[in-house]
């Protein structure tokens, strides 16, 4: 029987969490011929991030970042230079992204997310189509937090 992840509700081995699902999603980029893509990485590294806010430690301030740079490069606002430019002034800016003793922790009230990294999983084990999914994943991702959480 599996447990659940308490952020994002995937299914997880009892003795696991959710970063072994991470950990395998990225080996299966090196898997994809001639790489998965720098947009697609992204979208894969940063929707790992806003569904697990605290695992990864991140500060609001990383997360709003984070969730920004997401919604952006979806409707093409931002290219990946521009997210990579932006990453770099917001940690010299604040000279940190994750969380110290004391800082407030990012929790979201979704206790359903629409897609997971184990859905981007299986789907890979179907077809090969990683740009796609994980896409897909970071666009049910900003759909459910701006239905709670209206960007700003």
């Amino acid at each position: 029987m599996s447990s659940r992840c308490a952020e994002c509700g995937a299914p997880v081995s009892p003795s696991g969490s959710c970063r072994e699902h991470l950990e395998t999603l990225l080996a299966l980029e090196w898997q994809i011929p001639g790489g998965p893509g720098e947009l697609a990485h992204f979208y894969a590294a940063a929707t790992y991030g806003l569904q697990h806010p605290r695992a990864m430690n991140y500060t609001i301030d990383a997360v709003t970042g984070l969730r920004r740079a997401v919604a952006d490069a979806l409707t093409s606002r931002a290219s990946i230079g521009e997210l990579r430019r932006r990453a770099r002034a917001g940690a010299k800016r604040t000279g940190r992204m994750t969380r110290r003793d004391g800082d407030e922790e990012v929790e979201w009230q979704i206790t359903a997310w629409p897609m997971t990294i184990v859905d981007v999983l299986q789907a890979m084990a179907e077809r090969d189509a990683y740009a796609q999914y994980v896409s897909q994943w970071a666009c049910s991702v900003i759909g459910a937090l701006d239905a709670l959480y209206p960007a700003a």
